[in-house]
């Protein structure tokens, strides 16, 4: 055995040794960037934004299905016009909680299940017809999106070709799978709320810890980041879904009613109002009584023109879209210009963030589709 030999069985577990230190990073943490200011974002908009409207949610889908069972029990113009009201008021916390759509309701598919359009109304006949007699919240849960939901449960109250009321069996067919789907609506709502809960599931806490122990963020910035790319997604919903599809800018076909959101109800441009506020109430921290720490935040203090314009393009796509003459239906054929207006704002706000935001807060776009001019 040469002394060479013997020297190299000393020295190889030594050497071993430091790789598989450097390998595991025992001994060596790698430093973190503070984040800080980021992990506050992150516990602020779960406590004071996203969990108070997921409770108002909840408020209101069960609201809208103790309205939809009193139409049922005592059909009236009253008790219609009541459910069609809480159907209304349902869709307010629903939209605004489109800015964030993540965690359980899109884990346990509840998001499309209660709000998958545009709405079929041939699946929403043969649903009925094909329905047992009392139809149960369970019979509705076993249904494809395209025949359940609120744009299901819209079709019902608003428009003629599937109105509800009579006594005959099929009235009472027709009205029981009516008063089946606010109930699932309820039902997944509730579901959603109490996943967010901090005395149920407690996903609220997997938002506001991000970076400080939460399992779904490792960092305050991944969290941001989520956040900002959750935005940019719901922006290139209202431009190419939303806006773009009905008008025919997105297929380069003719206007198409029939592709427009909540047009039986003719409560588009609301929702479209309530995804903008919704994104507002993100950037900047609030909600209604609640207040916090926004991604403005963050922005103002790398860069006061960028926060400035992001403000001022909110602002500006809200009214455009208020400007909207009339029902959106009839909108995209008699004041296309309008919609065209409230489309461009939309596009300039979503440039602002895919570019601008995400450059100044260090986060990677993730939609493939980052602008689709």
């Amino acid at each position: 055995m040469s002394l060479f030999s013997s020297t190299n069985q000393r020295t190889a577990p030594t050497l071993a040794s430091l790789l598989a230190l450097l390998l595991t990073g025992v001994g060596c943490e790698v430093p973190r960037a503070d984040d800080s200011a980021q992990q506050a974002v992150m516990h602020d908009l779960a406590y004071e934004v996203m969990l108070p409207i997921n409770a108002e949610v909840e408020d209101e889908a069960l609201a809208l299905a103790t309205a939809v069972g009193a139409y049922c029990d005592a059909p009236s113009d009253e008790t219609l016009s009541a459910a069609q009201d809480a159907w209304r008021a349902a869709r307010v916390p629903w939209k605004h909680a489109e800015a964030f759509r993540f965690g359980p309701a899109e884990d346990l598919r509840l998001g499309s299940a209660i709000d998958f359009w545009p709405v079929r109304p041939d699946s929403v006949e043969s649903a009925i017809t094909a329905a047992p007699v009392p139809v149960t919240p369970e019979h509705i849960a076993s249904l494809g999106a395209s025949a359940k939901g609120m744009p299901a449960l819209e079709y019902l109250l608003f428009d003629p070709a599937g109105a509800l009321g009579g006594s005959d069996e099929v009235a009472k067919r027709r009205c029981s799978f009516a008063r089946a789907l606010g109930e699932t609506i309820g039902k997944d709502a509730t579901t959603i709320h109490q996943a967010w809960s901090p005395e149920g599931g407690a996903f609220v806490d997997q938002v506001a810890l991000a970076g400080a122990g939460s399992k779904l963020f490792a960092t305050g910035q991944d969290g941001v980041a989520r956040v900002v790319n959750l935005i940019i997604s719901q922006l290139h919903q209202i431009s190419e879904k939303k806006l773009g599809g009905p008008l025919g800018v997105s297929t380069g076909a003719a206007p198409d009613s029939t592709t427009v959101e909540s047009r039986f109800s003719d409560n588009s441009t609301e929702d479209l109002l309530n995804n903008l506020r919704g994104m507002e109430e993100i950037y900047l921290g609030q909600h209604g009584e609640h207040s916090g720490k926004g991604l403005s935040s963050l922005v103002r203090p790398k860069s006061a023109p960028i926060d400035d314009a992001v403000r001022k393009a909110l602002e500006d796509a809200k009214a455009k879209a208020a400007a909207i003459p009339g029902p959106l239906r009839l909108a995209i054929v008699n004041d296309a210009a309008a919609v065209q207006a409230a489309l461009d704002s939309a596009k300039a706000l979503r440039r602002l963030f895919t570019a601008d935001v995400a450059s100044v807060l260090g986060v990677s776009v993730t939609l493939s589709d980052s602008d689709g001019d």
